[in-house]
């Protein structure tokens, strides 16, 4: 199987993109292949403590005695009717991938697909970026789609994030503004306390859960940009635990945090259309840390 490594795992040892990425193959399977040296860099075979690359393409070799329980994994349903499918996206996985191969839409219609549904009207309805683990909503038809697409655009559907963080903000709860900009030359976004040319501006509402040297907090997403999270926290001087792209390294590394900490774990309903009957209900998914 090709594996792209995520921009934000750029060097990383290669078993803990491994392990992060391929959540979903059995832990075994994957010291069985970095024991064999079976990850390869066009020509070059890998070793477990070799360093990754952001962006490029590695070829992963996995045990035959694995590929029947990896080759098509199942996903997680939080909750599934005739119009929508809410799953839990696990890490390391992206939402699409485009140079194909295995993502979050191609399993989701798999799983419509063994039900007897129709697989390719299942459509994506929002993003998560691929080390973002949580809530993730497709949706079976156009009506839904439509609806869905709509609560999006105008910021009325809820979207709130559980995350850890490097020392505790103050105050306990804000809403924080700012505005972002892409860079998409380093693939990453920066973030600035003023207007600049190419900046949009950004919301982002936290509350403080649990305080100390590395706080819990809950996020609102009000604005919903590219890493706007991870950027935003980390602006303010409180990067994500687990995220080298905007955080800090060596923290990560005493933390033993191979993995960025943040999960979508709750997703509330206002949208009208074909959705109107799901107004005001809650779906809920834990964080796994």
């Amino acid at each position: 199987m090709e594996l792209i490594v995520p921009m934000e795992a750029d060097g990383a040892a290669l078993q803990d993109d491994l392990r992060a990425a391929l959540a979903d193959v059995p832990r075994w399977a994957i010291d069985e292949t970095l024991r064999a040296r079976d990850v390869r860099r066009g020509r070059e075979r890998l070793g477990a403590q070799d360093a990754v690359r952001g962006g490029e393409t590695l070829r992963v070799f996995l045990p035959k005695k694995a590929l029947g329980r990896s080759a098509a994994p199942r996903v997680q349903v939080v909750y599934e009717d005739a119009n929508i499918l809410l799953l839990d996206k696990p890490q390391g996985v992206s939402v699409l991938e485009e140079n194909g191969g295995d993502d979050m839409l191609t399993r989701a219609r798999a799983h419509v697909a063994a039900q007897g549904g129709d697989a390719q009207a299942l459509r994506l309805c929002h993003r998560l970026d691929a080390q973002t683990g949580g809530l993730l909503l497709l949706s079976k038809n156009e009506a839904a789609y439509a609806a869905a697409y709509e609560a999006f655009e105008k910021r009325t559907m809820d979207k709130r994030y559980v995350c850890r963080v490097a020392g505790c903000p103050s105050p306990g709860e804000a809403e924080l503004h700012a505005y972002l900009r892409k860079d998409a030359q380093n693939a990453k976004v920066r973030v600035f306390a003023h207007p600049v040319p190419g900046a949009l501006p950004i919301a982002t509402a936290y509350r403080v859960l649990e305080a100390g040297d590395i706080s819990r907090l809950q996020v609102h997403l009000i604005t919903g940009r590219t890493h706007q999270i991870r950027a935003h926290l980390a602006f303010i001087g409180h990067p994500i635990i687990g995220d080298d792209r905007y955080g800090s390294r060596d923290l990560n590394r005493r933390e033993g945090a191979r993995a960025q900490q943040l999960w979508a774990t709750d997703l509330t309903f206002h949208a009208s259309g074909a959705l109107a009957y799901l107004e005001g209900k809650t779906f809920h998914t834990d964080a796994p840390f």
